[in-house]
C-alpha cells in the first residue's frame, strides 16, 4: 500500500453527492491524495449515496474529491453516432469541470473521524 498504511490505518467512508439539491442517480466520486505518500480511492455512486469499505478506505490525510456523472441519455446517444470499429465520443458530463478536471475541493480524514462526507455541487446561480 505504501508508506506503512496498513488496513487498520484506513477508514470506511460514505457520503452523499447532490447537485442542485437533488442526488445524483448514477455517477463516480474519486478521493486523490493531496501528499504523494497518501493512498486514494473512490466509490461509485448510486441513488445519490457513496461507500467505501475499510478494506479499501482511506488513510488519515487530505483529498482532492473528484466527481463524475453522465448526463441522462447521453452515454447511448454517444455510442450510436460513434463510427463503426472507433470508440464512442465521452457522454455529457453532468458535474460542472471544477469538481472534477479542475476541482480544488477537499475533505480530510482524521483519525477520530468523522467519516462521512456531504458532497454539495451547486451549479444554479452561476
Amino acid at each position: 500500500m505504501g508508506c506503512g498504511v496498513g488496513p487498520a490505518d484506513l477508514h470506511a467512508i460514505s457520503g452523499t453527492v447532490t447537485l442542485d439539491g437533488a442526488p445524483i442517480q448514477k455517477g463516480s466520486i474519486g478521493f486523490e491524495p493531496v501528499s504523494d505518500e497518501r493512498t486514494g480511492g473512490g466509490a461509485v455512486i448510486a441513488d445519490g449515496k457513496f461507500s467505501i469499505p475499510q478494506a479499501h478506505g482511506l488513510p488519515a490525510g487530505k483529498f482532492r474529491v473528484v466527481v463524475h456523472a453522465a448526463a441522462p441519455g447521453s452515454q447511448s446517444s454517444a455510442a450510436a453516432n460513434a463510427a463503426p470499429g472507433e470508440a464512442p465520443p465521452p457522454p455529457k458530463e453532468l458535474i460542472p469541470s471544477e469538481w472534477n478536471e479542475s476541482s480544488t475541493h477537499t475533505i480530510e480524514v482524521t483519525q477520530k473521524g468523522p467519516y462521512v462526507f456531504p458532497i454539495e455541487i451547486a451549479t444554479k446561480g452561476k
